[in-house]
């Protein structure tokens, strides 16, 4: 009789539990809905995230590793996978070149009284990879010479130091150029 009373009561609890957490359960099984739908990569990211944590727990436990170190292993762990999420989320490769805006700009407003737009649209898609490839030759040559001043041990900071005010001036030239010139492909659809 006193086992029976205590296995109700157990059975009573754990139904009060689950009760309880059903508003949790449901709220989980629609966030994994939503995210499923709406990107699988942060599912697989979420799983082998779980995955790596219990993996590095258990060989933790194993090795006899401080709790503190398979906690750490644990962190990096994780933040490696969505570090490579968050990369991998944030690619745009539709506007991975820069001035794709602009060229996109010209060549919609150059060509719209023409009747023959190849030849414009051409020409202005040269001149901007003409100007793309000087860019990155200038970053490659500056490279070149930092790589060359770090191993002659001379003040390898000032040499980088031209190169990479060139990259963040083209850089918020591009973004500006983004809010001066907008969704140029807005309004050809």
């Amino acid at each position: 009789m006193n086992i029976l009373y205590k296995l109700s009561t157990i059975l009573e609890i754990w139904r009060i539990r689950l009760l309880e957490s059903i508003p949790f359960l449901i709220a989980c099984a629609v966030f994994l809905s939503v995210i499923t739908l709406k990107s699988p990569i942060l599912v697989f990211c979420l799983v082998f995230g779980s995955l790596i944590a219990v993996v590095t727990h258990t060989i933790g436990q194993q090795v006899n590793l401080p709790k503190r170190y398979i906690i750490s292993l644990q962190m990096l762990g994780v933040a490696i996978i969505f570090s490579a999420f968050w990369l991998d989320y944030f690619a745009d490769p539709a506007q991975a070149q820069f001035f794709k805006k602009a060229e996109d700009f010209f060549k919609n407003t150059l060509t719209q009284g023409a009747t023959t737009g190849s030849n414009t649209q051409a020409a202005v898609s040269l001149v901007f990879n003409v100007l793309r490839a000087l860019y990155l030759l200038y970053i490659a040559v500056s490279l070149i010479g930092v790589i060359n001043a770090v191993r002659k041990d001379e003040d390898w900071q000032s040499v980088a130091r031209t190169p990479l005010l060139v990259v963040v001036a083209v850089t918020i030239a591009d973004v500006l150029t983004g809010f001066v010139i907008g969704d140029s492909n807005s309004n050809n659809q």
